[in-house]
This record gives C-alpha cells, structure tokens and sequence, in this order.
C-alpha cells in the first residue's frame, strides 16, 4: 500500500494549504479532487507526484510511503 501521510506532514510542517497547492502554485497547481486522493492514500498520476515535489522541492520520500500489502489470510504478498 501506498501511503501520503508523508505529504500531509509536510503540508503541516511548511504551513502548506490545499488552497495554497489548488491556486497559487503556477503550473504546478493541484487539483481539488487530487488533493482529496492524496488525503484518502488513493492512486494519483506520476505528474502529480512531480508537482508536489516540485512545490515543496522534496524528494519522493517526503511524500509518499510504502507498506507491503496484507493477504487476506494474513501472510505478505511474495
């Protein structure tokens, strides 16, 4: 599972806000309905993710995580 509870920090830490990453980003300006992607860890496009570093000028894994996925018997995926 991907997860953006990274990003979500970050927009914490830097005082960042989604109205901020919706209109006063320039090219690099967010959606409403990808912000709210981001903050329910659903799937966003590769050039988001390249906007929002380029926004906070990060690295990827200031936004975003990785958690193995769980099998429904309980055991990790090979």
């Amino acid at each position: 599972m991907i997860s953006f509870r990274p990003f979500r920090e970050l927009m914490t830490k830097r005082n960042i806000t989604s109205y901020r990453l919706r209109n006063k980003c320039g090219p690099n300006n967010l959606d409403g309905k990808t912000l709210l992607r981001l903050m329910n860890d659903e799937s966003v496009s590769t050039n988001t993710i390249n906007s929002i570093c380029n926004i906070f000028k990060c690295d990827l894994t200031d936004v975003m995580e990785y958690f193995p996925d769980q099998n429904t018997d309980g055991k990790d995926n090979p």
